[in-house]
């Protein structure tokens, strides 16, 4: 079994797995609102509200300090073949350990608010928020 369908499991039903085409357009969607470094990285120094996450109740002020509580969101991937996948914020934590062993760097990304959790590889978890 693959990594991507060990996450897949892991998330359970309450998921859609995106196409191909899909993927790249949310992709290119992320790469137009948010700057990306030469390294794949969102330049955040850039984003002027973000927020380095510590633990899971910074990420719960973040959203409570922003009015933001649409929680669906789009996961994709840095430097793999896997198609994105749409879901619940919520869902995708309980089960956080699977969703980011898939790629490299992982993105929860919410086009319609405007948001994104980074999950850099190096351990670094930064949320922001540029409304599109």
């Amino acid at each position: 079994m693959t990594l991507f369908q060990e996450c897949v499991e892991a998330l359970g039903p309450n998921i859609i797995i995106l196409t191909v085409e899909e993927t790249t357009d949310y992709l290119e969607e992320l790469c137009t609102y948010y700057p990306i470094t030469s390294w794949g990285r969102i330049d955040w120094d850039k984003i002027s509200n973000r927020r380095t996450i510590i633990e899971k109740d910074d990420l719960n002020d973040w959203f409570n300090e922003n009015n933001i509580s649409t929680l669906d969101v789009t996961i994709l991937w840095n430097y793999t073949e896997s198609p994105g996948i749409k879901t619940n914020l919520h869902d995708a934590l309980q089960v956080l350990d699977h969703v980011t062993a898939v790629g490299s760097d992982t993105f929860m990304y919410n086009l319609e608010v405007g948001y994104v959790i980074e999950f850099y590889h190096e351990g670094e978890v930064t949320i922001g928020f540029n409304k599109c």
